[in-house]
Order: structure tokens, then C-alpha cells, then sequence
């Protein structure tokens, strides 16, 4: 099952990352109904059909680390943001959550500066984790309201905010992540 995880994350993430020079994005933000805290101890191990997402390396629920399906990743509190998307060269709108939420639930030691990402075409980019502590970095569940099919790079992608440091990287727009861990 991790393979096929990472496989699927490496293409979501990491095919989006092989482009250059990335139009200005324009983004816009609005809150969702504000969203319970949620710790790695609070999400029970998925079933394996729901996973979508494997963080290594930090908190766990189980014996593969933290095991997120969509509903977890959602529980940490979701946002609309409509972006400038250079890889189809317009304005998307995303539900999304903040990425550095993903990284506070992962509890990964404080020393790691940099994360290993792998998507599910086995696509590999590694990212400097101030990139997802910095705000306007999200971690996408949803497109237009509908869960993002991996063949679209879903079902989770980063995407960025036009005031994001790493916005104009397009190697950074990582999509079908299947798994996060300490590089």
C-alpha cells in the first residue's frame, strides 16, 4: 500500500513541480466555519481504501505513521482559495487547508528543514519546511467544490497564495502526494 501511496503522491505533487516560470498568482481567501483543533490522537487509523495521505517521521496512528484520508485532512479546517493555476494557466478555485496545519498535526521534530515528497507516480521533490511554515502555502482536497481525482492531481496538491514566497516555483506546486517525510 505505501508504493502505491507514494506513487499516486509523487504524480500528484511532483509532475506539477516540472515546469518553469510560473505566472504571478492571484489568490483570494475566505475562512470556513472555524474548525476544531485536531491532534494526530484524535484521527483513528483509516481504512486502507481511505488513505490518501502517509506522513512519516512524526505523530503516528498507526504502525505506517499518520494515516490521513480526506475527511481527516479536512477536519483541521478548511478554506476556499482560488488561485492563478499555471499549470492550466487560470484562476482555480480550491478547498484547502493550511499546509502548516498538516505539519503542526504531523509533529515532526523540530530539527527537519526539509521534507521528502512523494507522489503516486513515484515522483520524488524534495521541500524546505519553511515553505509550508509560511502562510498562504495549502494543501488542496478540492477543486470547484469536488474531491480532486488523481487524474486532475488530486487527491491532495499544494498550492499557493500570489503573496507566497515559493508561489512562482513551480516545483513547489507539488500534486497526488502520497507521502511526507523528513528528507
Amino acid at each position: 500500500m505505501v508504493l502505491t501511496l507514494s506513487a499516486v503522491f509523487l504524480a500528484t505533487f511532483g509532475l506539477a513541480g516540472c515546469g518553469s516560470g510560473a505566472p504571478a498568482i492571484q489568490a483570494a481567501a475566505t475562512q470556513a466555519a472555524a474548525a476544531p483543533v485536531v491532534t494526530a490522537a484524535d484521527l483513528p487509523e483509516p481504512a486502507p481504501e481511505d488513505v490518501v495521505l502517509r506522513i512519516g517521521g512524526g505523530a503516528s496512528n498507526s504502525d505506517d505513521g499518520l494515516l490521513l484520508s480526506l475527511k481527516d485532512i479536512e477536519r483541521l479546517g478548511t478554506q476556499e482559495v482560488t488561485v492563478y493555476e499555471p499549470f492550466v494557466a487560470k484562476e482555480v478555485t480550491f478547498t484547502a487547508v493550511p499546509w502548516e496545519s498538516v505539519l503542526a498535526l504531523a509533529e515532526l521534530p523540530e530539527d527537519v528543514v526539509t521534507l521528502h515528497t512523494v507522489a503516486y507516480n513515484e515522483y520524488e521533490v524534495d521541500v524546505p519546511v519553511d515553505v509550508g511554515d509560511t502562510p498562504g502555502a495549502w494543501l488542496a482536497t478540492r477543486q470547484d467544490g469536488e474531491p480532486i481525482a488523481v487524474a486532475d492531481g488530486g487527491p491532495t496538491r499544494v498550492v499557493f497564495s500570489e503573496d507566497h514566497p515559493g508561489a512562482d516555483d513551480e516545483s513547489l506546486w507539488i500534486w497526488s502526494i502520497a507521502l511526507i517525510e523528513p528528507a
